[in-house]
């Protein structure tokens, strides 16, 4: 065979060659963009990807006692609802130190990943039976305040968590302080800040003010220390005083 017709034969043979394991490649891999997170994602889900649009969350190691999370640092099963659509049966805890919001799940690759939601996104969500809610009171810019209700009585709190140095403590350079929250108490369309016993008496009517103030006393509550528990017990206690009395 001349060498010319052999080495056009060969040529040919290798564009074949490469043409056929193009194909097969292509028929073969993961289609393009489907080995990505997003796509994973919209399929597991069945939205758009609103709630991935955040930044993936990694641990800081620093030697700080305690924890930043709110109510504690554990993951709750909850909803985060974001522009109107909500989000169901997700794993999430709340870092109040920054004010994030962070997403625990497993990828297509089973590997575990946490991940911050955006909170310009967030228009509220849930740990558990702890609802928040993210709003603008007292000519402030949005924040996350967890909400309760009770009757016609409504409550905000939005709680941080502050880092202090520590002093004589080989372990630890800084703690975390325990939950501060600033509260809000919402009653016939007005809402008022309240840090004492008696801005939350002079919210109500003249009526049952004496009836708070023994609630108070008797229960030794002190709202700047005072726990989600506490104030619950607090609104169904009002809640009932304020409530219509049955025909």
């Amino acid at each position: 065979m001349p060498r010319s017709t052999f080495q056009i034969l060969f040529c040919i043979f290798i564009v074949f060659t490469l043409t056929g394991a193009g194909s097969a490649q292509t028929l073969n891999s993961v289609p393009p963009g489907k080995d990505s997170l997003s796509w994973f994602i919209d399929m597991k889900y069945g939205l758009d990807q609103e709630l991935f649009n955040g930044l993936q969350y990694y641990k800081k190691y620093v030697k700080y006692k305690g924890d930043p999370f709110y109510p504690e640092d554990k993951f709750y099963t909850g909803s985060v609802t974001l522009k109107g659509i909500t989000y169901e049966d997700l794993q999430l805890k709340y870092n109040c130190y920054t004010q994030q919001l962070i997403l625990g799940y497993t990828d297509f690759k089973e590997q575990y990943n946490q991940l911050i939601i955006n909170n310009i996104q967030v228009d509220s969500f849930s740990l558990g039976n702890y609802r928040f809610k993210n709003v603008a009171l007292a000519d402030h810019s949005l924040l996350l305040y967890q909400f309760m209700e009770a009757g016609a009585v409504t409550c905000y709190i939005h709680w941080k968590r502050e880092i202090h140095a520590t002093h004589d403590d080989l372990r630890y350079s800084h703690e975390y302080t325990v939950p501060i929250g600033s509260i809000y108490l919402g009653y016939r369309g007005e809402l008022h800040p309240v840090d004492n016993r008696r801005t939350i008496i002079m919210i109500f009517p003249e009526s049952i003010q004496a009836d708070i103030k023994r609630y108070l006393r008797r229960e030794h509550l002190r709202v700047s220390k005072a726990g989600p528990g506490e104030i619950q017990d607090l609104l169904s206690f009002i809640g009932k005083l304020t409530a219509p009395i049955p025909r």
